[in-house]
């Protein structure tokens, strides 16, 4: 029997598409493979986790080149996706080398792979050499925004067009129930993408409607998204705020996650910066929480439903109007914010037109 596993492991490797997610060390974060759904992660990093088990699925052959931790259970051979450690490379090239979020090792790459494509999460910072661009076969795209705005630092790179998005696993997700406070509100991004002001305003809502309620999920990891003092300033506001009914659950694993927006009323974003996607979106109109949002970057594309301004400074008029219309929103309408997220944005789904795409080129 032993033999007869090894024989089918080994015609496996080799029949297989082979495709090799390449992720790099990213400061501030912990070994990870997929069991650290459970304990919370990153964007870019569940974007992998989610993406490797579908390619496998549709029967390819996945490695995931990153840091899982010491004696992971996803690093044994035979293991599919399987997650190996910086340095590692095989006899044969991958016929598939997919470089997430960075433009810049491809001239490497491109000596471990037949194909390699481009998977970035992030905005474009400074200059790509065009000798770079010319390697990439195809650019996974996560919005027209991000490719405009790369395109705009690079304008070589805007001759890749296909924008595929992110994913969600909607499988996740429970039938939607009747909110008990529909006054209730969250935020469950980067810190210093926007709470600040969320937190600023936050007595004034409160003043308004004495129900109202802000949980905080995310944890404080911001990669520099906030100064020394703002972090600190923003510690005593959580303080501060707790009477108010804010409270702070840092990092949390994703079915916590999900369950608490599921109990929301509002996602609550005034978007500081810049989205080239955001899951989040997805999580929170699935999960029937109404968007409160400033609608700016890569939003425009994934927020479809709820209350949007393009300015800060109208935020808090936009959620006071949200909150004093609550009682009116029916749950047919929660439920429908989601219709499009199953139909466009599910995981199998953009990794079903990846391998399109992998199997035409």
């Amino acid at each position: 029997m032993r033999a007869l596993i090894g024989f089918l492991l080994a015609f496996f490797v080799l029949s297989a598409q082979s495709i090799v997610i390449e992720t790099y060390k990213v400061n501030g974060v912990d070994p990870w493979d997929p069991d650290s759904i459970k304990q919370g992660i990153s964007g870019s990093e569940e974007a992998v986790i989610y993406m490797a088990k579908e390619l496998a699925k549709l029967g390819n052959r996945v490695i995931v080149v990153g840091n899982p931790p010491e004696n992971s259970a996803y690093s044994q051979f035979g293991r599919n996706p399987r997650y190996v450690a910086f340095g590692y490379q095989e006899k044969e090239p991958f016929d598939v080398l997919i470089a997430w979020r960075s433009p810049y090792a491809v001239k490497k790459q491109k000596q471990k792979a037949k194909r390699v494509y481009l998977w970035p999460h992030d905005v474009s910072m400074g200059e790509v050499p065009e000798e770079n661009i010319l390697e990439f076969q195809d650019v996974l795209w996560l919005s027209d925004w991000q490719r405009n705005q790369w395109g705009e630092k690079n304008p070589g790179f805007l001759k890749f067009q296909n924008v595929f998005g992110n994913g969600i696993i909607t499988e996740q997700f429970q039938t939607q129930t009747p909110r008990k406070n529909p006054y209730s509100c969250i935020y469950g991004s980067n810190y210093g993408q926007g709470l600040d002001h969320l937190l600023d305003i936050w007595p004034e809502v409160k003043k308004a409607f004495p129900e109202a309620t802000l949980d905080v999920y995310y944890g404080w990891n911001h990669w520099g998204y906030l100064t020394p003092r703002e972090e600190a300033k923003m510690k005593e506001q959580f303080e501060e705020l707790k009477a108010l009914g804010v409270t702070d659950h840092g990092r949390v694993g994703h079915e916590e996650l999900n369950r608490a927006y599921e109990t929301a009323s509002f996602w609550t974003y005034p978007l500081r910066l810049h989205e080239t996607f955001c899951i989040t979106a997805l999580r929170a109109q699935l999960s029937g929480a109404v968007p409160v949002i400033v609608d700016k970057t890569a939003l425009k594309e994934t927020v479809r439903h709820g209350y949007k301004t393009e300015s800060k400074d109208e935020y808090l008029q936009l959620l006071l109007k949200a909150l004093a219309e609550a009682p009116k929103i029916t749950d047919k309408e929660r439920q429908k914010m989601g219709d499009f997220i199953t139909k466009e944005y599910t995981w199998k789904a953009i990794a079903e037109k990846w391998n399109v795409l992998f199997k035409q080129e």
